[in-house]
């Protein structure tokens, strides 16, 4: 199945470990694999039963689950949790997302950046701000000082540092970003939206001015706004104020 999804056929995979799910319905990995590939066909409500099944194996039977076909036992109830809240996240569920979040961070026992960035975003998404900050916070420190580990999350975590009052903290991440990713409209609008706040209008309506005019329609959309990049309640507040200022 895995050479499959290797190759691009993931409708062959998806096949394949739905054959081996009946064979060997108590086969944890059987329905981790069938969930990784539903998700990679888009087929998130399935990849979220397949997910629901392999974490309910390995809490019950951890070693018989995994021992069924030779393989080795479930130790890693930590994936399943990140695996199924990150599919929530994506779906709409932010709540659930992030309780199963919550449990990835507890079975896995130590920080890990994957886990704490999407945990970040469930609780932005569920308006906690603060605890959004920290977790966002501490992935972006565990990247270290490395211009190429800067990653598209940190717009997120300035975004939430806006939020909370933090406008001098907020600036300087979406600098940063933008000195690794200069033409995103996403980051030139959060800068233009940073420097509104900061009493520089002329700059900001400049660098708003400065995505090309489909893509600044986009952020006319509501949404856009609060479900695809679902930006805080501040920033979108100082956005409709810079729309007004350039006639958009």
């Amino acid at each position: 199945g895995r050479l499959l999804e290797m190759q691009g056929n993931s409708f062959a995979a998806e096949r394949i470990y739905a054959r081996l799910t009946k064979i060997s319905p108590r086969f944890i990995y059987g329905w981790s694999n069938l969930g990784n590939t539903q998700v990679i066909l888009g087929k998130l409500d399935s990849a979220d039963e397949a997910y629901t099944n392999s974490i309910n194996l390995c809490v019950s039977d951890p070693d018989t689950g995994g021992k069924l076909l030779g393989a080795k036992p479930c130790d890693d109830l930590y994936i399943l949790y990140l695996n199924r809240g990150s599919l929530r996240l994506n779906n709409g569920q932010y709540a659930a997302a992030l309780s199963d979040l919550e449990l990835a961070d507890q079975y896995r026992g130590k920080l890990d950046a994957t886990i704490l960035q999407n945990r970040a975003r469930a609780r932005e998404l569920t308006s906690d701000y603060k605890g959004a900050d920290r977790d966002y916070t501490l992935s972006i420190q565990m990247a270290g000082s490395n211009p190429k580990e800067i990653a598209p999350f940190w717009l997120r975590g300035a975004l939430v540092k806006f939020q909370l009052g933090e406008s001098i903290e907020a600036l300087d991440l979406v600098r940063r970003v933008e000195g690794r990713f200069p033409e995103a409209p996403e980051v030139r609008a959060a800068l233009a939206v940073l420097l509104w706040k900061r009493g520089d209008e002329d700059g900001a309506r400049r660098k708003f001015l400065e995505i090309p005019d489909l893509a600044r329609r986009k952020f006319l959309d509501e949404e856009y706004l609060r479900v695809t990049i679902a930006w805080p309640p501040k920033c979108l507040g100082v956005l409709r104020e810079i729309q007004t200022a350039v006639g958009d």
